[in-house]
């Protein structure tokens, strides 16, 4: 079987090492990245309350970080000649992974989250590689 498809799932705790390492191992493959960023809006209004923000604002800062993230990762994928398709999200993690492995026919999951990791391996139907 040839993977072709990718891809990495990035959140709040993403942190540049899985990119790297993502990048790498599609350029060792040959295989094309797909980049998610999940904002959980649970995740969202917790970080709210505990930091005593206003919801709209830490979400505005989480998408930013979403989007300098994402744009890191296509900077590296670009200097490896790793082909990439950037995607920012917001709703459930779980639901999200699912709709892209269906939308975009992905061959894979590279994934880092350690709590979330369990549940995604376990309901994946496609080979979860953590990073």
């Amino acid at each position: 079987m040839k993977f072709d498809k990718f891809l990495l799932v990035l959140t709040g705790e993403a942190d540049q090492s899985v990119m790297s390492a993502a990048v790498q191992f599609c350029k060792s493959v040959n295989s094309r990245l797909f980049a998610l960023y999940v904002i959980e809006p649970g995740r969202v209004s917790r970080l709210a309350s505990l930091t005593h923000q206003k919801v709209k604002v830490v979400h505005n800062k989480t998408e930013e970080e979403g989007w300098k993230l994402l744009y890191l990762l296509e900077d590296e994928a670009v200097d490896n000649g790793v082909w990439t398709s950037l995607h920012l999200e917001e709703g459930n993690l779980l639901r999200m992974i699912n709709h892209y492995i269906d939308s975009y026919g992905i061959d894979g999951l590279l994934f880092k989250r350690k709590d979330e990791l369990k549940k995604i391996f376990v309901s994946s139907s496609i080979p979860v590689i953590g990073l």
